[in-house]
């Protein structure tokens, strides 16, 4: 995020007075130093977002109190940093974000989501977008209006849609996706916190590995469920279970003697009890 620059010194400051030939016939550094510095005109800032140097025209972008016409110059400007430094901009208003959410340049899109003037237009296009990893980070941030996450529930990525799973506070939401055909969405919903004991006797017993081996990794659970897993057909399942500190000693001790030597002896380095 851009911050605003201190004053650069007299002898160096460019006014509006200066002639713009003269600006673009300064060397670089002095050309850098004029675009961050916060009392360098309009007049001198328009003539630097042309600036043949990629890192003046970044240093533009990223200044503080930019007006929003040089925004949008350089928000379609070749050079993916000076874009970057658009999306970074506090400054930059969300309707030019909405512009942002499609560019070329993933740094770009990612910056947009975490942008302080961020709004519901920001969150819609991203719902829109073709990028599905931009999708699930909105999904797992859980910052949006009622009726994005509807959208999200909806997303075709199961990806995106276990991102809302595991992180959604919504009730009704994480109801629906405990549900989802997709086991990688289940999984997503055993990491939620916010399931029910109801909801993890469900996820103890899905048809999935992978879900139970979520749930085991997540949550402390109760013993009608560890009774289950210890003797759960998956080796991975039963070893995590082994392996989590919550699960406790007389589970562990079923678990001492599992048919997998792998199992049964982590379930005795957690008893304390000597290999073999």
């Amino acid at each position: 995020m851009s911050s605003r620059p201190s004053a650069a010194p007299a002898e160096q400051r460019v006014t509006s007075g200066e002639q713009a030939s003269s600006v673009l016939g300064m060397g670089l550094k002095r050309r850098l130093a004029v675009a961050a510095d916060p009392e360098a005109s309009h007049v001198v800032v328009e003539v630097l977002m042309a600036d043949p140097a990629p890192a003046v025209r970044r240093r533009v972008g990223g200044r503080f109190g930019v007006p929003e016409a040089v925004l949008r110059r350089l928000a379609a400007d070749p050079d993916d940093k000076v874009r970057q430094a658009v999306a970074e901009n506090p400054g930059c208003p969300p309707e030019l974000l909405v512009v942002l959410v499609d560019d070329p340049n993933f740094h770009v899109r990612f910056a947009v989501l975490d942008h302080p003037r961020v709004d519901r237009r920001v969150h819609e296009a991203v719902c829109r977008s073709s990028d599905e990893d931009l999708r699930r980070v909105l999904a797992e941030s859980g910052s949006f209006d009622d009726d994005i996450g509807v959208e999200l529930l909806a997303d075709p990525s199961a990806a995106v849609r276990a991102g809302l799973a595991a992180n959604t506070t919504a009730a009704h939401t994480l109801a629906v996706l405990l549900r989802d055909s997709e086991p990688k969405v289940r999984a997503g919903a055993a990491l939620n916190p916010r399931t029910t004991a109801e909801d993890r006797r469900g996820l103890a017993r899905d048809k999935a590995a992978a879900v139970r081996m979520a749930l085991v990794q997540s949550v402390e659970l109760a013993e009608e469920d560890l009774q289950a897993l210890a003797a759960d057909r998956s080796t991975n399942v039963r070893w995590w279970l082994a392996t989590v500190p919550w699960t406790p000693r007389v589970i562990l001790r079923v678990l001492a003697d599992d048919r997998s030597s792998e199992v049964s002896t982590q379930a005795r380095i957690r008893l304390g009890l000597a290999e073999g």
